[in-house]
């Protein structure tokens, strides 16, 4: 299972092939064998790199985060992870794991070409686009809708079903039920109201489809009608629809879950925003609900039992996507948190039985009594270099059959990434490797998964930068990363986290202080080239900790100079001293103006993210600075240089830049050293006094340019 293994094909190319349980089978066309998908006829050679031969020449993913260029239906073979959202995945027995998703892409360059769209990989890494499952709207919607409506008094519906347009197509989820036979369920939601304005908006409904080859996306035969919304309040559906707290429907018919329990019982669990989650038990001949359901208001128990609920009494409740999964005597209820583009964010939930009561890390018992799910799994983050992520969750969790876990979900940028308005309405697909802790939680890591060779992790692997994010609820915002240096001795600095550090290099888990974080291999997302890594991720009661090992030399900025102001930063440093130096050493590429160029800043060592958080003051390249220590007196009285100005962009191009801020006894005295491609040297100085007696903090940004950052140190 270690091995890599290289084709050498009868045409001279070199193929590489992960080595796992289907690498090699004995099945297809005329059965035939094949190795990583190939047929052995086309197979010349077989030979096996080491571990160690393949972390060497190991090339990262290539494909882009920012994929507006490619973003339309005609690139579709081009998008690899681009343009998905609410992703479900499936291994099938052919090998390749398949994945489908909500209808939605950039620019809804998929309207028109059917709905939930599939693409497969056999590495987890490159994803073939392979089409869209369902061609239109299916004839039962219309019939089931306008039936419910008859029984409730009403005329039939408005809405124009030979227009795809109207409708949403939600959600999919899919699972191998046995060999040679897949469900999908999935959600569509119904335009307009239940009866005009004034009233509650109409319902949705889930419904399945099944096939026996996931490989043809033509195969999915639709079963029809699963379940539709629920009210307990009769026919009482003059709710505003705004009234989101007091809405008409108990359960929202979206984002099913579908799961077979180690003793054969299926079950779904759906549920979107309204009460909270329910959960049915299915037939597992026809995948329909046990029990015969009646009209959905009333006596609605058959349409399911609470599993989980945010806030008691509150049907607004900004949690959706269940998603459950079985492992080692625990379900586990992974769920989304708030609005998608955003603040979305993971949480976890477990429960000895399919049907409750889940638990909370914390003890909270939120099926009986409702309340915020912990842990977090993910939430909004960005690693130093980097615009960072947003909009990560809504997810999948699978295994490869042998206990190997995965997270994938939907990523958005923030906005005005890549100096686009619209960032953030770019939809990534992200792939996550899960740990899972000693007493049975899940941690996913926080970098994507890119099929880094898992080369033993030792102690001095372990020697050096880390950058750290703690991700703490809150709402809307990206949880920012601070350095923190593990040293040859064992200790750490700073030890905002624990003054020790130690490593199971058996188990691969570090530990700094009382945390312990779980570790792997992975593929570093914010360098250029996507080198490898070593990521971690652990759990402290309601906080999860991200960190990854920084790289000799990053980049802070994109490369294009095309940087917005204060977007992209340096992890954070920090001193839990008031006296403190900080050092940088970087090579700047600066823009079109003076200003477009590097930006020190200092602070009272707290994150942008963190409430308290202060700037001391802000030196810029040319000549410029502001805070409540950089005011206009004080640059006058404190700041010198020696630049000509009429070279400043030219000298300031390609320069390296040597920074040293040292704060003793509250008066901050800045050294800056330049050095220009053509050998010249120029001084920068900036002193100030009077800064408050407390932690101290300071990074770097840039406006417009790049920093290739290869020296960063705090004492």
């Amino acid at each position: 299972a270690s091995a890599q293994f290289e084709l050498h094909l009868t045409d001279g190319s070199v193929k590489q092939v992960s080595g796992e349980r289907n690498t090699v089978r004995f099945a297809g066309s005329g059965s035939v064998y094949t190795v990583g998908g190939y047929p052995i006829s086309r197979v010349d050679r077989i030979t096996i790199k080491s571990l160690a031969e393949r972390l060497e020449s190991y090339a990262g993913p290539t494909y882009t985060d920012y994929y507006r260029s490619i973003s339309g239906w005609n690139d579709r073979s081009k998008w690899n992870l681009a343009n998905v959202h609410d992703p479900s995945v499936v291994r099938a027995d052919d090998g390749y794991y398949y994945m489908y998703t909500t209808d939605a892409s950039f620019g809804n360059a998929h309207s028109g070409h059917g709905h939930f769209m599939c693409r497969r990989s056999r590495n987890l890494v490159d994803w073939q686009f392979v089409g869209t499952t369902m061609p239109r709207l299916p004839g039962w919607v219309k019939t089931k809708l306008n039936e419910i409506r008859a029984a409730m008094g009403l005329g039939p519906s408005t809405a124009n079903f030979d227009d795809d347009n109207q409708f949403g197509y939600w959600a999919p989820c899919v699972r191998r039920v046995g060999p040679g036979l897949y469900r999908m369920y999935y959600a569509i939601t119904c335009p307009g109201t239940i009866d005009g304005d004034g009233t509650w908006s109409e319902r949705a409904f889930i419904g399945m489809m099944e096939t026996t080859d996931p490989s043809n996306v033509s195969s999915w035969e639709d079963r029809g009608y699963v379940v539709t919304n629920a009210s307990d309040k009769g026919l009482n559906y003059n709710v505003a629809a705004d009234n989101y707290g007091n809405c008409y429907f108990k359960w929202n018919a979206i984002d099913p879950s579908y799961i077979i329990t180690p003793e054969g019982e299926h079950w779904l669990i759906y549920g979107s925003w309204h009460s909270g989650f329910a959960a049915i038990e299915l037939s597992p001949e026809t995948g329909m609900p046990l029990t015969e359901q009646g009209m959905p208001w009333g006596d609605i128990t058959a349409y399911g039992k609470l599993v989980y609920t945010r806030q008691k009494n509150n049907r607004w409740q900004a949690s959706e996507a269940p998603e459950v999964v079985y492992r080692d005597g625990w379900y586990y209820l992974f769920m989304a948190y708030d609005e998608l583009s955003f603040a979305y964010n993971t949480r976890v939930v477990r429960s000895r039985n399919i049907d409750g009561p889940y638990y909370g890390i914390d003890g909270t018992n939120v099926t009986a009594n409702g309340g915020d799910a912990f842990p977090i799994v993910t939430h909004p983050y960005q690693f130093g270099g980097h615009h960072g992520w947003m909009g990560i969750s809504h997810c999948a969790v699978w295994d490869d059959g042998d206990d190997n876990w995965y997270f994938s979900s939907q990523g958005r940028l923030p906005e005005n990434a890549y100096g686009d308005a619209y960032s953030n309405a770019i939809m990534m697909g992200q792939i996550r490797k899960i740990r899972w802790t000693d007493d049975g939680w899940p941690v996913v890591m926080p970098e994507c998964y890119g099929a880094v060779p898992a080369l033993p992790i030792t102690e001095e692997d372990v020697v050096g930068k880390w950058e750290i994010i703690t991700l703490t609820y809150n709402y809307q915002k990206q949880c920012h990363s601070e350095m923190i240096e593990l040293k040859a001795d064992g200790t750490c600095a700073p030890q905002s986290l624990g003054s020790k550090w130690t490593f199971d290099a058996e188990n691969n888990v570090l530990t700094i202080g009382s945390r312990k974080l779980y570790m792997a291999r992975e593929t570093d997302w914010e360098t250029t080239d996507r080198r490898p890594t070593i990521v971690c991720s652990g759990i402290n009661s309601k906080q999860t900790y991200w960190g990854k090992r920084l790289p000799e030399e990053f980049n802070v900025g994109t490369t294009d100079n095309n940087t917005p102001f204060w977007t992209q930063f340096t992890p954070y440093m920090k001193s839990m001293k008031a006296d403190a130096t900080f050092h940088f050493r970087f090579v700047n590429n600066g823009g079109t103006e003076n200003w477009e160029n590097w930006l020190l800043c200092i602070t009272n060592g707290l994150r942008r993210d963190q409430n308290g958080y202060t700037e001391y003051l802000v030196l810029r390249a040319d000549n410029y600075g502001w805070g409540t220590y950089c005011t206009e007196a004080q640059r006058v009285a404190g700041m010198t240089n020696d630049f000509n100005w009429s070279t400043f962009q030219n000298d300031m191009k390609g320069a390296t830049v040597d920074i040293t801020a040292a704060i003793v006894s509250g008066t901050a005295t800045i050294n800056t050293i330049i050095t220009t491609t053509t050998g010249k040297t120029y001084h920068y100085d900036y002193t100030v006094s009077g800064l408050p007696s407390n932690i101290r903090g300071a990074y770097l940004s840039v406006e417009k340019g790049h920093l290739v950052v290869n020296e960063m140190s705090v004492e």
